[in-house]
């Protein structure tokens, strides 16, 4: 019976416990929810890229009459960082493929946290122009441009350090995916990705400051008392969330006006706070710690989690979630294209030199650690319905967990490519309950209670 508690506290702890929130918040063992978080958005979305990268680069070089990879199996299947190397460099053993690797991993790592940053930043996690609050979509629009032409332009220094390239890259990433969980994108019945966005500073018709752009009817106000985790978790009690259906408009998406919802407390550029206006309906950004969605228009139109108390559209998350990974890897696919093969090979240092590596390498045997990036993710460009193409899928993801679960149990040796998902060296506190786009995920009584179970058979192991 222990066994098996302890499987199934591997079980999710392996799977994946997240949300369109930053990352998998970690508190008593990683268990929240089963959103999708910026961090995964950003490493599936670089993995696409890269995926087409290598076989541009590389594979169609190596293929021959005697041994080739075929483009359709390969855009179709499912790879890890590690898996690309293998194909790009048939050469290489295991041992080469992670001293080889090791930099990329690093610089995808760095990208990611920058897009974590992002949402704990004092200066950006207000700051309605960095996540398409309030209906800034002008002033988010020319974020993301700006970051990107001085990535551009900066690129063109042969022996620039890019350390603040990627930062500003994964800042305007992450603006970049909360278009779609915080905008009317997907309610206006989109099925694609906004291509404006990155390219014009106009990316569509907006509705005007003086135009109501959401009711109360469609939000059902839920209100629950907090068991005790719920006061460490979130520290609001009771639980005050609303769920929302059809709350926008009907005139709104059907005229294909953007909208997004306003949040407490959010900041223009000159630092002054943006209030929801109350002479005009408009939509909130909505979350249990979210002030103004009990201001009319009452809920909110938030996609960022399957879960209702931070997310009024929790119904809606997949959608977004697929459409920001789609449209980061667009992104990254057009910056290829201006930078070129050679610098978008150096921003990334996906063929490093073996200075590059050694410095890598020497840093993570002195403990240096990955935050957020997972070797164990996988990632594919083309989805194909075959359902032998999904069973294969479906066996390696298996394969992977279940040896993941082998070596936790059976072995006392660190993984040194767990991510910590910590921020402490940058002075931020990840479970901070005040901070409503980084807050925990609520769970109920019944989980508490194996949750508790679950961290003392791990202790007991020596695993926590």
């Amino acid at each position: 019976m222990k066994l098996n508690i302890y499987v199934l506290y591997l079980l999710l702890n392996c799977i994946g416990i997240y949300g369109f929130i930053p990352h998998p918040l970690i508190a008593y063992g990683a268990l929240s929810s089963t959103s999708i978080t910026h961090a995964e958005i950003t490493q599936i979305a670089i993995m696409q890229s890269l995926t087409r990268f290598f076989y541009d680069t590389r594979i169609t070089l190596n293929n021959s009459n005697i041994s080739s990879v075929n483009e359709e199996e390969y855009l179709t299947a499912e790879h890890t960082i590690d898996d690309l190397y293998n194909l790009a460099y048939p050469e290489y053993n295991e041992l080469q493929v992670a001293f080889n690797s090791l930099p990329l991993k690093f610089v995808v790592d760095d990208i990611i946290t920058q897009n974590v940053l992002t949402d704990f930043n004092d200066k950006t996690k207000k700051l309605a122009a960095a996540h398409f609050d309030d209906e800034a979509f002008i002033n988010a629009s020319k974020r993301i441009l700006q970051f990107r032409q001085i990535i551009i332009n900066n690129m063109q220094y042969v022996h620039q350090d890019l350390s603040y390239e990627r930062e500003l890259l994964g800042q305007l990433i992450h603006t970049l995916q909360d278009f779609y969980s915080h905008s009317n994108w997907i309610e206006m019945g989109k099925t694609n990705i906004n291509e404006f966005i990155g390219v014009n500073e106009t990316i569509g018709l907006i509705a005007q400051p003086n135009q109501t752009t959401c009711t109360n009817n469609g939000c059902t106000k839920i209100e629950t008392p907090c068991n005790l985790w719920q006061e460490i978790t979130v520290g609001v009690c009771p639980l005050v969330y609303y769920d929302c259906k059809n709350n926008i408009l009907p005139e709104i998406n059907d005229q294909q006006l953007l909208t997004s919802g306003y949040a407490a407390n959010d900041m223009n550029e000159n630092n002054e706070i943006i209030e929801k206006p109350t002479n005009v309906e408009k939509c909130s950004h909505g979350s249990v710690l979210d002030d103004s969605s009990h201001i009319p228009a009452i809920g909110g139109i938030n996609k960022d989690s399957y879960s209702l108390v931070y997310s009024p559209h929790a119904d809606l998350h997949k959608k977004a979630a697929d459409l920001a990974i789609k449209a980061t890897e667009r992104f990254l696919n057009d910056l290829r294209q201006d930078l070129g093969d050679k610098n978008f090979d150096r921003l990334f240092v996906i063929n490093p030199t073996e200075t590059q590596c050694q410095i890598e390498w020497d840093s993570m045997s002195k403990g240096k650690r990955f935050r957020f990036f997972s070797s164990d993710l996988t990632a594919y460009i083309k989805d194909d319905g075959r359902w032998l193409i999904k069973l294969k899928r479906f066996f390696r993801r298996l394969f992977r967990l279940i040896k993941s679960i082998w070596i936790r149990m059976f072995t006392s040796k660190e993984n040194i490519n767990q991510p910590t998902y910590d921020l402490s060296d940058k002075g931020v506190n990840v479970k901070d309950v005040n901070n409503f786009r980084a807050a925990p995920y609520v769970i109920g009584k019944e989980e508490l209670r194996r949750k508790k179970r679950m961290i003392y058979l791990a202790r007991k192991r020596r695993y926590l």
